[in-house]
């Protein structure tokens, strides 16, 4: 992701970039601010009116950026699905919101671990399901169900093991 306003380590940060350009009359500035880091344009407008106090909350900025790496990583389907479910976790806890907006962590690391964890736990499929589904018995496939997907994001981004 192209940063033309920086890096930040944290959603106050973000807030402090959104207070100068708001300060400075910079509507413009503040709106592309706001994209890069995945905020909506109604929430900068929002703010710009004094509606929000703030640009951003922790949990905003966590959803905005797991939406941009979402798009830069072209998800699809199950990929699509973690990514929602990651998101939907950062809802529970402010926590994991302010961790998964660090920029030391990406959403690209919690799905390689989750496509390593499902590739080394295949299921060998029951004849029930193989046969109706038209492929070979014995077929085994990966999962990585939800709980497993939690444990591992809440590794990942909080340091937390076994949760």
């Amino acid at each position: 992701m192209v940063h033309k306003f920086g890096v930040f380590n944290t959603v106050e940060e973000l807030n402090l970039a959104a207070a100068a350009q708001k300060a400075e009359g910079d509507t413009e500035a503040l709106y592309a601010l706001a994209a890069e880091n995945g905020i909506a344009r109604e929430d900068a407008e929002d703010y710009l009116d004094g509606v929000a106090e703030e640009l951003a909350t922790p949990l905003m900025a966590a959803l905005g950026k797991l939406d941009l790496e979402g798009q830069e990583l072209g998800l699809e389907s199950q990929l699509k699905d973690w990514k929602d479910y990651i998101a939907s976790l950062c809802t529970e806890s402010g926590e994991l919101s302010r961790a998964v907006f660090a920029p030391d962590k990406d959403l690209v690391s919690v799905l390689v671990k989750g496509i390593k964890y499902a590739s080394q736990n295949r299921i060998v499929l029951p004849d029930k399901i193989t046969d109706p589904a038209g492929i070979p018995r014995n077929s085994a496939i990966g999962m990585t169900g939800r709980d497993e997907l939690r444990r591992i994001a809440e590794e990942y981004y909080l340091g937390v093991k076994g949760t």
